[in-house]
């Protein structure tokens, strides 16, 4: 049998343990997980790790769009914009539904994965864990490792001049909580994306004033009446924050929603991938090291369904580890990468961190990969229909669209139940 390796046991582990499970009689799966409990990130206030998480949080994509395409969340729930609790609910059912959590070690830190070996092409890979429980540090021996750990543990902190004079809190929204931290405070937002916005929801109602420094063109929607948007800052000098139009503020806050970079320190620096400006390079189909093709990476996407695209990316890395489809040329991997990162980045003049926002490229991406794979998912439709909707409506007033109610009719088609009047305006 061959020996897998999984590592994390949050929702794209979950995804990548259930269909290597479904050839458990081929393969023996051990996966290693930092908590002592499955969710990754959606676990809140987790003692054993940071996560970005808090009591408030709903989700961007609808129970419709969320949901792993095999495992549906419960008809019974009418609102479609589901809390951080029912997100963590439904990824236990999932691994008590599938069993996986017979393949789950806890509390086990990977501290470094090599390779051990090289014959004709075919590696094999040692794995390094810590027992976090009893310290005692072990090998496991393997011949594919694929990486679940996610896109948000290694937060990104701008360089700003004068940060070390500043007198007022600077916080990153990963340690985010709760909305009664910033009761009447003036709190300066850096970034405009989802967790910015997210953030800008909760706190709008509570704070004082609110400044948006952030150049995201498409989040750029009317503010409320105690919210204005600023240009990126300059300098921090004591009290003051200067603006680079000249434009100088106090504030009690400054709350970064800057984002996280990719990071892989477990990884040693012979099979360690080359991140460049925040791009994981050399990826075929986005998952799969070229120079080292049995090791994988499951959820480097952003923006994109992680539930469903984390299920179609582990039942192809399972067709390739199981043999039940044909290995890729180093050539073609190195062609096909190539030629997404042209079309994707190149051409339309993004920027190299750009390749991994998957968007509205993630439909014509999940073809490919089910195809290749020989595994179709339920719901490919109705779920581009829904997701473009909900795009569309959180693009032109974030601040309401999670009010809105969707219901599926069939595997191509869904019905609007309630979205807000502003939905409805020219």
């Amino acid at each position: 049998m061959k020996e897998v390796v999984v590592i994390g046991a949050g929702p794209a582990g979950l995804a990548t343990i259930k269909s290597l499970s479904e050839y458990k009689d081929e393969l023996n799966i051990t996966a290693y997980e930092i908590s002592n409990r499955v969710g990754g990130i959606w676990v809140n206030r987790d003692s054993h790790r940071q996560t970005p998480m808090y009591d408030t949080l709903r989700t961007n994509n609808t129970k419709d769009m969320l949901a792993h395409p095999d495992f549906p969340l419960p008809p019974d729930i009418q609102e479609s914009f589901l809390p951080q609790y029912m997100i963590l609910d439904y990824l236990e059912n999932f691994a008590r539904h599938f069993q996986l959590y017979d393949f789950i070690k806890f509390r086990h830190t990977v501290l470094n994965v090599d390779i051990l070996s090289s014959v004709n092409g075919v590696e094999k890979w040692n794995v390094m864990v810590r027992n976090e429980e009893t310290g005692a540090v072990t090998n496991k021996k393997c011949d594919a490792v694929l990486v679940a750990t996610g896109h948000e543990s290694k937060v990104h902190i701008p360089e700003i001049e004068g940060m070390q004079t500043y007198t007022g809190e600077i916080i990153h929204s990963s340690y985010f909580q709760t909305p009664l931290y910033y009761v009447g405070k003036t709190v300066v937002i850096v970034g405009g994306g989802l967790s910015g916005i997210d953030i800008l929801t909760e706190i709008h109602t509570v704070a004082k004033k609110i400044y948006l420094s952030h150049h995201n063109e498409l989040f750029k929607f009317a503010v409320l009446e105690n919210a204005e948007y600023v240009p990126d800052m300059a300098r921090l000098d004591g009290d003051d924050i200067i603006f680079t139009d000249g434009r100088v503020v106090q504030a009690d806050i400054i709350l970064l929603a800057t984002g996280y970079r990719y990071d892989f320190p477990f990884l040693s620096e012979n099979c360690r991938p080359v991140v460049k400006d925040d791009h994981v390079t050399n990826i075929y189909r986005m998952m799969v090291d070229i120079e080292h093709p049995s090791l994988y990476y499951i959820g480097l996407n952003k923006l994109g369904l992680p539930f469903r695209e984390f299920s179609m990316q582990a039942d192809l890395a399972t067709a390739f580890i199981t043999e039940r489809i044909p290995a890729v040329s180093k050539e073609e991997m190195q062609k096909e990468y190539e030629e997404r990162y042209k079309k994707y980045v190149t051409d339309p003049g993004l920027r190299p961190k750009d390749f991994h926002i998957v968007c509205l490229t993630q439909f014509e991406y999940a073809d490919t990969i089910m195809e290749q794979s020989g595994r179709q998912k339920p719901g490919r439709v109705v779920s581009e229909k829904i997701y473009r909707r909900v795009m569309g409506n959180a693009l032109k007033n974030f601040l309401k669209f999670k009010k809105s109610i969707y219901r599926l009719v069939d595997e191509e088609n869904f019905e609007v139940v309630y979205e807000d009047p502003v939905y409805s305006e020219p």
